[in-house]
């Protein structure tokens, strides 16, 4: 089980690089400390995005699931090996993800037209208006934390320079 990111007695990235700092200095590096921010960064941001999730139902894999097809040209399928791929969820996981979601009829299983032995996931209507109302409120979560902290102007510059490196780092390393 992930820690509590959000527990107001976790150590700030701060206080654990000054202790790495006095205590292991040939372990700080540039490299280290990007790797080490973005993997918090995400933490902090997918705990801050949680509760919006929750209030439309939701665990934060069935989002994950709902907005990965959402992003599919109409209507909004999948098989679930392409789901599994693109959303990084095992197998065992996401068969009982998409139970879930049955159930709460946001997604339905189809066959595939070309081999009958695959059931295509795709989203319902209640399923696409549920991916579009969680994604708006995460979004606006997000905006609304991220303009407190940087402007506009800042958060495009880093979008650059994340996508630069992250394009890089892609086309250097293969996905298991």
């Amino acid at each position: 089980m992930a820690p509590d990111i959000s527990n107001k007695n976790c150590r700030t990235l701060t206080q654990i690089r000054e202790q790495m700092v006095q205590n292991w200095p040939a372990a700080v590096t540039p490299a280290g400390d990007l790797v080490t921010c973005i993997a918090r960064l995400r933490d902090l941001l997918f705990a801050n995005d949680r509760p919006a999730i929750l209030e439309h139902g939701l665990a934060t894999a069935e989002f994950d699931v709902l907005v990965t097809l959402r992003k599919m040209a109409p209507p909004y399928e999948l098989t679930p090996t392409a789901l599994g791929n693109s959303t990084l969820i095992t197998s065992g996981g996401l068969t009982k993800v998409l139970h879930q979601l049955e159930e709460k009829q946001l997604v339905e299983r189809i066959n595939d037209p070309d081999d009958k032995r695959i059931k295509r996931v795709r989203l319902t209507k209640s399923g696409v208006n549920k991916a579009e109302t969680a994604l708006n409120d995460v979004l606006n979560n997000d905006t609304a934390l991220l303009n407190q902290l940087i402007s506009d102007d800042e958060q495009q510059e880093l979008n650059t320079l994340l996508m630069k490196l992250l394009a890089g780092v892609e086309a250097q390393i293969q996905r298991p």
